[in-house]
Protein backbone atom coordinates (compact mmCIF):
# COMPACT_ATOMS: atom_id res chain seq x y z
CA UNK A 1 0.00 0.00 0.00
CA UNK A 2 1.29 3.45 -0.80
CA UNK A 3 1.68 6.47 1.29
CA UNK A 4 -1.11 8.00 -0.31
CA UNK A 5 -3.30 4.51 -0.35
CA UNK A 6 -2.74 4.44 3.31
CA UNK A 7 -3.28 8.54 4.14
CA UNK A 8 -7.07 7.97 2.11
CA UNK A 9 -7.85 5.08 3.76
CA UNK A 10 -7.18 5.83 7.34
CA UNK A 11 -9.08 9.42 6.60
CA UNK A 12 -11.87 7.07 5.49
CA UNK A 13 -12.23 5.50 8.47
CA UNK A 14 -11.98 8.24 10.73
CA UNK A 15 -15.12 10.10 8.80
CA UNK A 16 -16.93 7.06 9.26
CA UNK A 17 -16.34 6.69 12.46
CA UNK A 18 -16.37 10.57 13.83
CA UNK A 19 -17.85 12.17 10.88
CA UNK A 20 -16.22 14.46 8.69
CA UNK A 21 -16.25 18.22 10.75
CA UNK A 22 -14.78 17.02 13.53
CA UNK A 23 -11.68 15.09 11.84
CA UNK A 24 -8.61 17.66 10.99
CA UNK A 25 -5.71 17.19 8.96
CA UNK A 26 -3.68 16.64 12.17
CA UNK A 27 -5.70 14.08 13.79
CA UNK A 28 -5.39 12.20 10.50
CA UNK A 29 -1.65 12.34 10.03
CA UNK A 30 -1.35 11.57 13.70
CA UNK A 31 -3.09 8.20 12.88
CA UNK A 32 -1.86 7.56 9.65
CA UNK A 33 1.67 7.95 11.49
CA UNK A 34 3.16 10.59 8.83
CA UNK A 35 3.63 14.27 9.25
CA UNK A 36 0.76 16.86 7.87
CA UNK A 37 2.70 17.89 5.39
CA UNK A 38 3.21 14.50 3.56
CA UNK A 39 -0.88 14.78 3.89
CA UNK A 40 -0.47 17.91 2.21
CA UNK A 41 2.04 16.81 -0.83
CA UNK A 42 -0.85 13.82 -1.35
CA UNK A 43 -4.10 15.72 -1.01
CA UNK A 44 -4.52 19.48 -1.21
CA UNK A 45 -6.82 20.18 1.18
CA UNK A 46 -9.55 17.89 3.26
CA UNK A 47 -12.07 18.55 0.39
CA UNK A 48 -9.71 16.55 -1.64
CA UNK A 49 -9.95 13.53 0.85
CA UNK A 50 -13.34 13.88 1.64
CA UNK A 51 -14.15 13.72 -2.38
CA UNK A 52 -11.74 10.83 -3.11
CA UNK A 53 -12.51 8.92 0.30
CA UNK A 54 -16.20 8.73 -0.74
CA UNK A 55 -15.57 7.81 -4.39
CA UNK A 56 -13.71 4.90 -2.71
CA UNK A 57 -16.37 3.82 -0.35
CA UNK A 58 -18.78 4.00 -3.37
CA UNK A 59 -16.20 1.80 -5.57
CA UNK A 60 -15.95 -0.76 -2.88
CA UNK A 61 -19.98 -1.03 -2.33
CA UNK A 62 -20.08 -1.36 -5.90
CA UNK A 63 -17.60 -4.00 -6.24
CA UNK A 64 -19.42 -5.96 -3.66
CA UNK A 65 -22.97 -5.63 -5.15
CA UNK A 66 -21.71 -6.66 -7.84
CA UNK A 67 -19.46 -9.42 -6.60
CA UNK A 68 -22.80 -10.90 -4.74
CA UNK A 69 -25.06 -10.31 -8.20
CA UNK A 70 -22.81 -12.79 -9.99
CA UNK A 71 -22.23 -15.51 -7.36
CA UNK A 72 -25.63 -15.35 -5.78
CA UNK A 73 -27.46 -19.13 -7.28
CA UNK A 74 -31.19 -16.93 -7.82
CA UNK A 75 -32.49 -13.28 -7.45
CA UNK A 76 -33.86 -13.94 -3.62
CA UNK A 77 -30.02 -15.15 -2.46
CA UNK A 78 -28.86 -12.34 -4.20
CA UNK A 79 -31.52 -9.97 -2.68
CA UNK A 80 -30.75 -11.09 1.18
CA UNK A 81 -27.18 -11.13 0.56
CA UNK A 82 -27.14 -7.44 -0.72
CA UNK A 83 -29.10 -6.26 2.03
CA UNK A 84 -26.86 -7.88 4.34
CA UNK A 85 -23.75 -5.87 2.25
CA UNK A 86 -25.53 -2.56 3.32
CA UNK A 87 -26.00 -3.56 7.03
CA UNK A 88 -22.76 -4.05 7.65
CA UNK A 89 -21.91 -0.77 6.00
CA UNK A 90 -24.84 0.94 7.84
CA UNK A 91 -22.80 -0.33 11.21
CA UNK A 92 -19.60 1.03 10.34
CA UNK A 93 -20.58 4.28 9.10
CA UNK A 94 -21.46 7.03 12.02
CA UNK A 95 -24.72 9.03 10.00
CA UNK A 96 -23.54 12.23 11.22
CA UNK A 97 -21.02 11.43 7.76
CA UNK A 98 -23.32 11.37 5.41
CA UNK A 99 -25.52 14.40 7.03
CA UNK A 100 -22.14 16.45 6.58
CA UNK A 101 -21.48 15.51 3.38
CA UNK A 102 -24.97 16.41 1.90
CA UNK A 103 -25.05 20.07 4.25
CA UNK A 104 -21.03 20.75 3.32
CA UNK A 105 -19.80 18.71 0.48
CA UNK A 106 -22.76 19.53 -1.92
CA UNK A 107 -20.32 17.73 -4.76
CA UNK A 108 -19.55 14.81 -3.16
CA UNK A 109 -22.93 14.27 -1.42
CA UNK A 110 -24.22 14.76 -5.64
CA UNK A 111 -21.68 11.87 -6.51
CA UNK A 112 -24.11 9.94 -3.37
CA UNK A 113 -27.12 10.50 -5.06
CA UNK A 114 -26.08 9.67 -8.29
CA UNK A 115 -25.15 6.41 -7.37
CA UNK A 116 -28.03 5.54 -5.24
CA UNK A 117 -30.17 6.18 -8.75
CA UNK A 118 -28.07 4.81 -10.77
CA UNK A 119 -26.45 1.64 -8.79
CA UNK A 120 -28.21 0.65 -6.19
CA UNK A 121 -31.55 1.24 -8.04
CA UNK A 122 -30.60 -0.19 -11.19
CA UNK A 123 -29.56 -3.29 -9.08
CA UNK A 124 -33.34 -3.38 -7.62
CA UNK A 125 -35.04 -3.74 -10.99
CA UNK A 126 -32.31 -6.03 -12.33
CA UNK A 127 -32.77 -8.23 -9.46
CA UNK A 128 -36.52 -7.88 -9.95
CA UNK A 129 -36.29 -8.46 -13.53
CA UNK A 130 -34.15 -11.69 -12.96
CA UNK A 131 -36.47 -13.04 -9.99
CA UNK A 132 -39.33 -13.15 -12.83
CA UNK A 133 -37.08 -14.85 -15.16
CA UNK A 134 -36.25 -17.11 -12.85
CA UNK A 135 -39.90 -17.96 -11.74
CA UNK A 136 -39.43 -16.54 -8.12
CA UNK A 137 -41.09 -13.71 -8.24
CA UNK A 138 -44.64 -12.49 -9.91
CA UNK A 139 -44.58 -11.59 -12.93
CA UNK A 140 -46.72 -8.60 -13.58
CA UNK A 141 -44.63 -6.66 -11.22
CA UNK A 142 -44.45 -2.82 -11.94
CA UNK A 143 -40.98 -2.78 -11.83
CA UNK A 144 -40.52 1.15 -11.54
CA UNK A 145 -42.93 0.94 -8.63
CA UNK A 146 -41.22 -1.56 -7.01
CA UNK A 147 -37.55 -0.79 -7.14
CA UNK A 148 -38.52 2.54 -5.82
CA UNK A 149 -40.68 1.14 -2.89
CA UNK A 150 -37.85 -1.17 -2.17
CA UNK A 151 -35.56 1.55 -2.23
CA UNK A 152 -37.34 3.56 0.58
CA UNK A 153 -37.44 0.89 2.42
CA UNK A 154 -33.95 0.68 2.98
CA UNK A 155 -33.39 4.28 2.94
CA UNK A 156 -36.16 4.23 6.14
CA UNK A 157 -33.98 1.52 7.66
CA UNK A 158 -30.98 3.26 8.04
CA UNK A 159 -32.78 6.47 9.39
CA UNK A 160 -32.36 6.72 12.89
CA UNK A 161 -35.07 9.27 12.70
CA UNK A 162 -37.41 6.39 11.78
CA UNK A 163 -35.99 3.37 13.65
CA UNK A 164 -33.86 5.11 17.08
CA UNK A 165 -31.11 2.87 17.69
CA UNK A 166 -32.04 2.95 21.68
CA UNK A 167 -35.04 1.31 20.72
CA UNK A 168 -34.63 -0.74 17.33
CA UNK A 169 -31.76 -3.51 16.67
CA UNK A 170 -30.80 -2.62 12.65
CA UNK A 171 -30.48 -6.12 12.32
CA UNK A 172 -33.73 -6.96 13.22
CA UNK A 173 -35.33 -4.23 11.45
CA UNK A 174 -33.39 -4.84 7.73
CA UNK A 175 -34.76 -8.59 8.37
CA UNK A 176 -38.32 -7.42 8.79
CA UNK A 177 -38.79 -5.27 5.68
CA UNK A 178 -36.51 -7.90 3.18
CA UNK A 179 -38.57 -11.00 4.22
CA UNK A 180 -41.62 -9.11 4.05
CA UNK A 181 -40.70 -7.56 1.03
CA UNK A 182 -39.36 -10.88 -0.75
CA UNK A 183 -42.81 -12.69 0.18
CA UNK A 184 -44.64 -9.74 -0.98
CA UNK A 185 -43.06 -10.15 -4.82
CA UNK A 186 -42.74 -13.81 -4.63
CA UNK A 187 -44.33 -16.59 -6.42
CA UNK A 188 -45.44 -19.69 -4.88
CA UNK A 189 -41.89 -21.41 -5.38
CA UNK A 190 -40.32 -18.14 -4.66
CA UNK A 191 -42.23 -18.24 -1.35
CA UNK A 192 -41.01 -21.38 -0.98
CA UNK A 193 -37.26 -21.62 -1.51
CA UNK A 194 -37.12 -17.84 0.50
CA UNK A 195 -38.73 -20.69 3.27
CA UNK A 196 -35.71 -22.41 3.18
CA UNK A 197 -33.89 -18.99 3.01
CA UNK A 198 -35.31 -17.95 6.08
CA UNK A 199 -35.17 -20.53 8.15
CA UNK A 200 -31.69 -21.13 7.89
CA UNK A 201 -30.96 -17.55 9.59
CA UNK A 202 -34.05 -17.51 12.12
CA UNK A 203 -36.05 -15.75 10.82
CA UNK A 204 -40.07 -14.70 11.95
CA UNK A 205 -42.04 -17.53 10.77
CA UNK A 206 -43.94 -17.18 7.61
CA UNK A 207 -46.32 -19.10 5.65
CA UNK A 208 -45.27 -20.06 2.06
CA UNK A 209 -48.33 -21.74 1.15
Amino acid sequence: MTVQERILETALRLFRTYGIKSVTMFDIARECGVSKKTVYEHFADKEALVKEGIQALLNGLQQQLQQSRNQAENAIMEQLQTTHILEVLARTMNPVMMHEVRKYHPEVGQAVEDFRRDKVLQGIRENLERGVQEGLYHPHLKMDIMARMRQLQLDAAFDQAQYPPEQFDMHQVMQEITFNYIMGIATPEGRRLAGQYLVSVSAPSFSVD
